[in-house]
């Protein structure tokens, strides 16, 4: 993989020739949007959707919509090609683009996309399945709309680093002694043989590919049910398995929750189960 190229708006070039301008607004304030792509064997995974999904977040607050979702989609196999990405992700975000130094924003900007080829180390991740992962939990002090994953991430940044510090894989968000989700992924458990996570319509989660798989078609495969509901991390820690899910770590079994185990400590059998029907799910859409 080359990741010595990016895409911005529509030209492919070293990211040494991109000069930051000190009035984007992305620069100063955090004002915009990303969105995360799988990419297997060199094939973007349900690029339109995310890309639609790009594009409905940038309506939503207001930056104009430059490019249209076609032209979005066209940029990812263009960057896969350009950058040879067998296996790995995009990163794309886009920013207002460049104004005047005030919290409210002009009526016309123009705004900038971002899209860059990020490695993944899928051996490293199917290494933690066979052992399962220690998270801990933290606060969540983070703004609602996370549905719409905008560029302001500085308690995920703190949060992942406190978790590092303490020698775990992730921290889990807590708010009102519910879990919401950890710094980059969403959180499920396996209980009473159905799965429950944090209901997205609460606007306190981001917008995950892998868990809208995972509850709009893997799930079926097993003949499972999925519950959104809040529970608290009791809840959690009575279940017989838990996982974390998302673009980075694909479907990750979680071992203990503040050095406290989740069943007998070790990955379940339904969360195996997800990650066999992830990758039959993903090798049919990208064979």
């Amino acid at each position: 993989m080359k990741t010595n190229l990016i895409l911005v708006n529509n030209d492919i070039i070293d990211p040494e020739e991109l000069n930051v301008h000190p009035f984007n607004r992305g620069h100063q304030f955090g004002d915009g949007i990303y969105e995360i792509i799988s990419v297997y064997n060199g094939k973007a995974v349900n690029a339109e959707m995310h890309m639609e999904n790009l594009f409905n977040a940038m309506v939503q607050i207001k930056i104009p919509g430059f490019y249209m979702v076609e032209e979005m989609v066209d940029f990812t196999t263009r960057m896969i090609e350009a950058a040879e990405v067998t296996d790995g992700l995009l990163y794309t975000q886009v920013t207002r683009g460049i104004g005047p130094y005030e919290l409210d924003f002009p009526e016309q900007c123009e705004p900038e996309l971002i899209m860059q080829a990020v490695p993944l180390e899928r051996e490293k991740l199917a290494a933690l399945r066979e052992t399962g992962v220690n998270l801990m939990t933290v606060p969540d002090e983070r703004a609602v709309k996370c549905e719409l994953n905008t560029l302001n991430r500085l308690p995920e940044i703190l949060a992942k680093n406190k978790a590092r510090v303490g020698k775990c894989y992730d921290a889990l968000f807590v708010r009102d002694e519910k879990i919401t989700e950890a710094t980059d992924s969403a959180f499920m458990v396996v209980k009473d043989e159905m799965l429950w996570t944090y209901p997205m319509k609460l606007g306190s989660i981001h917008s995950n590919e892998t868990r809208q798989m995972i509850k709009e078609k893997l799930a079926a495969t097993l003949d499972m049910q999925v519950i959104e509901k809040a529970f608290t991390k009791d809840f959690a820690l009575g279940a017989e398995e838990a996982f974390l899910c998302g673009p980075r770590c694909e479907i990750l079994p979680v071992a203990k929750i503040d050095r406290r185990m989740i069943g007998d400590g070790k990955p379940g059998k339904m969360t195996r189960q997800l990650q066999e029907a992830y990758e039959s799910y993903v090798r049919e859409l990208t064979k």
